[in-house]
């Protein structure tokens, strides 16, 4: 339902959702599943969009952490959740941290991905646009 409202751009019910979502996952899994990590990462992008740039970071870095603990560390997941990171830097206009996550996502989409893909070609044009604010 969150992903539903999202999509519609009801971003304060979707984050109701989100919310209630995460504090069942928290009284029925360990502390690393990747749903959790999941949770965390879809507030994250919904305190972005509202605006929240630093409530965001802190979603998102704790999706980082459950899931650079639960999934293997080619999983293209990370790889959202580093981009997710870079994009809150670069709103913060931290551009150099911007940069540095952007890169460590290239890298694991490139793993996955050809080159051609979507996710790399989507990655491949931050790096460039954080590039450019750089010079």
């Amino acid at each position: 339902m969150g992903n539903v409202y999202q999509k519609e751009k009801r971003y304060y019910d979707a984050l109701d959702f989100y919310q209630k979502s995460l504090a069942i996952w928290e009284k029925c899994l360990p502390d690393n599943h990747p749903h959790l990590g999941d949770s965390y990462g879809n507030i994250g992008v919904l305190q972005r969009f509202l605006g929240n740039k630093d409530l965001s970071l802190e979603y998102f870095q704790k999706s980082l952490q459950i899931r650079t603990k639960s999934l293997p560390a080619q999983h293209p997941d990370i790889a959202f959740t580093l981009r997710n990171i870079g994009l809150a830097y670069e709103d913060k206009g931290d551009i150099d941290r911007a940069l540095a996550y952007y890169k460590k996502a290239a890298a694991v989409l490139r793993y996955s991905f050809i080159s051609t893909h979507p996710y790399v070609t989507e990655i491949t044009n931050d790096i460039q646009r954080v590039s450019n604010k750089q010079n």
